[in-house]
């Protein structure tokens, strides 16, 4: 097997090893918390050893991060999957902020532990959330941008950015989550705040 060749294999199989890690701990973590987490639990539920499991993530709060990043990504490549499908710009705007809110929060706030989860992934993830939630903001903008050139909406007259726009709909929605009683009942309330936020702009006819 050519050498490129075999370190591409080498590295997808330790990509997949690690993505399996993540998945366990995701797991662990919302079942137990993070405090009450080890990272014996973890490399068990993994089914590799704990001292494997030390040379991938150098501590709890390294592994936790980790955590934090993958599935943030993992709702971020959902969100913008689901923009690029067929449908009217609010339509796939709403579907792409569902669709991360069922990747990346919906199964935190499902656990017991949901609210220290959240807790700790402010304490010890924020610029990782921050960062992956400006990815976000700017894809859906970019969605918006496209909308605007092509007529399907009008930001004649906006005292704000489509980026600005973006950012005060997702924290419209961040803000809806303190208050959430069910998946189900947030759900139908980020419909109905993109839905406002999508008339104000939608095109004459």
């Amino acid at each position: 097997m050519p050498f490129m060749e075999n370190f591409k294999n080498r590295a997808s199989q330790k990509n997949q090893k690690r993505e399996a890690v993540l998945e366990a701990a995701a797991d662990v973590f919302a079942q137990y918390g993070f405090r009450r987490t080890s990272m014996n639990d973890i490399a068990q539920a993994a089914g590799i050893s704990r001292p494997a499991l030390y040379l991938m993530f150098e501590n709890k709060e390294d592994l936790f991060r980790g955590t934090v990043l993958f599935r943030q990504s993992q709702g971020i490549d959902k969100a913008i999957f689901t923009l690029a499908r067929a449908g009217s710009i609010a339509e796939r705007f709403n579907a792409a902020i569902l669709a991360f809110e069922k990747v990346f929060y919906e199964p935190v706030a499902q656990s017991p532990h949901g609210a220290e989860l959240m807790d700790a992934s402010i304490s010890i993830a924020a610029d990782l959330m921050k960062k992956g939630q400006d990815r976000l903001e700017k894809s859906l903008a970019r969605a918006l941008e496209e909308a605007i050139s092509s007529k399907e909406v009008e930001f004649t007259g906006m005292s704000m950015t489509p980026l600005a726009f973006t950012r005060l709909l997702v924290s419209s929605v961040s803000g809806l989550k303190k208050h959430a009683t069910s998946a189900k009942g947030l759900r139908r309330q980020i419909s109905e705040v993109t839905g406002v936020f999508f008339k104000g702009i939608q095109a004459s006819s």
